[in-house]
């Protein structure tokens, strides 16, 4: 058997044995199947832009990889959250895949565009114009051939691709081949492959996880390992279509930085990077079986002095304390101009989802760079989780857990409202996915 296919049955595995729960029971593989009986926090409030009042108008949509061939929909509003009719015809190259990747992408004044990925067997990069009714519609020109092996821990490596604040560049990371695809994207969603895309990287570290500044105008990439930690963080500067080509990566002079992150989430200011090492005591996976109780946070040198543009320093005071040690990161998207970070974890015994934890970034002032925690977190009574995405808005977040019944695995995203404070609460209950798989939401047009 050759190491693709290996790579390959490795990463279905992982998924399919994937049983995360926010119910305090879990299991994954030889850990045992525990019973439990999904369920939900509940709480007031309504969700941003909701309209309030009980109103049906959409605040958002989720669109979720069904191995069973489409996308499938769902809708949010201020009352409810469900399954719409909003789905991609079945299409029956992905029949059976679970994806390796899905990003929203949104231009100023335009729709927003979702992009997937579909390692092997399938190869395919797809991409659908979003509708203002949630309706999705395959971009002219897509599906394309695409050779790209994911990081085989599939189930956390969510962050594989990744889009520019202006919403005009797709960034690929192909963990196998190690190198990075980049694509312009046309007001109309079309791609076309950026000059010298796929961009090699540095042998050693897979690339992983991505993120950019605030500003557009750095790439960083987690050099990810297969216990679930970092190795390093690469980083590139982005053409600008002036003095270089648009979307056209320069390894930075500085780079690689010796922070072993696992994910690095980018602020509105552009000044910061917010980071978790991925460590876990938690059994499964191959994680690294020592927990890192904090939050990193880095400094972005936006212009060239003596430091290299672009270089990563450690703020004062970082790393940060928290209560738990973060697998993953929600922090409010760079379009919504919030500086709120989530982070998401298991419990050392592999028996449960640790409760949120909340976090403010402040960007200015003599505690600039600094995080403190939210009131009323880690909190109890809303969903729980691994894996968290805000909509543009940054007022809605939603969580991804794994349940195990003992015999079949199912997936549910909780939808929390996130207010002014910073203050989580779930006005409506989860919803269940049809197959464990990757995700993304967005707002309407």
């Amino acid at each position: 058997m050759t190491i693709k296919a290996r790579l390959l049955l490795c990463a279905m595995a992982v998924l399919a044995t994937m049983s995360m729960v926010d119910c305090n029971e879990y299991s994954c593989g030889g850990f045992g199947a525990l019973p439990c009986t999904a369920g939900g926090g509940t709480g007031s409030g309504s969700f941003g832009g909701g309209g309030g009042g009980g109103s049906s108008t959409a605040t958002a949509f989720a669109f979720a990889v069904d191995q069973g061939g489409t996308v499938d929909g769902y809708t949010l509003s201020s009352s409810t959250f469900a399954a719409t009719p909003n789905f991609v015809a079945p299409q029956t190259t992905i029949t059976g895949n679970p994806g390796a990747g899905m990003v929203v992408v949104q231009q100023s004044g335009q729709q927003p565009f979702v992009y997937a990925v579909f390692g092997p067997p399938n190869d395919e990069l797809f991409g659908w114009s979003v509708s203002t009714s949630g309706a999705l519609t395959l971009v002219s020109g897509l599906p394309a051939p695409l050779s790209f092996i994911p990081d085989v821990s599939i189930p956390f490596n969510q962050y594989n691709i990744a889009t520019n604040p202006a919403g005009t560049l797709l960034f690929i990371a192909d963990s196998f081949e190690n190198q990075i695809f980049v694509f312009q994207i046309a007001t109309t969603g079309a791609l076309t492959a950026v000059t010298g895309s796929p961009f090699p990287t540095p042998a050693g570290g897979s690339p992983g996880n991505l993120t950019t500044d605030g500003l557009g105008n750095y790439l960083y990439v987690t050099e990810t390992l297969l216990d679930h930690t970092g190795a390093g963080v690469l980083g590139y500067s982005i053409g600008d279509g002036t003095t270089n080509p648009l979307g056209v990566l320069t390894q930075l002079s500085s780079s690689p930085f010796a922070f072993n992150m696992w994910q690095l989430q980018g602020d509105a200011s552009g000044n910061y990077l917010v980071g978790t090492t991925g460590n876990s005591a938690a059994p499964g996976f191959g994680f690294s079986g020592t927990d890192d109780n904090n939050l990193y946070v880095f400094n972005i040198q936006q212009t060239a002095t003596t430091t290299p543009a672009g270089t990563l320093t450690q703020v004062t005071g970082s790393p940060f304390g928290t209560t738990y040690s973060p697998l993953n990161i929600a922090m409010q998207p760079p379009s919504s101009g919030g500086e709120f970070v989530y982070s998401f974890s298991i419990n050392d015994s592999g028996a449960a989802y640790n409760p949120i934890e909340g976090y403010q970034l402040t960007t200015s002032g003599a505690q600039a760079g600094s995080l403190t925690p939210i009131s009323s977190f880690p909190t109890s009574g809303i969903a729980t989780g691994h894996w968290g995405q805000f909509d543009q808005s940054g007022a809605n977040l939603l969580v991804y857990s794994s349940i195990s019944n003992g015999t079949t695995i199912s997936s549910q995203l909780g939808a929390l409202s996130i207010d002014s404070s910073g203050i989580a609460t779930e006005p409506t209950s989860p919803v269940s996915l049809v197959t464990p798989g990757y995700w993304v939401m967005t707002d309407p047009q």
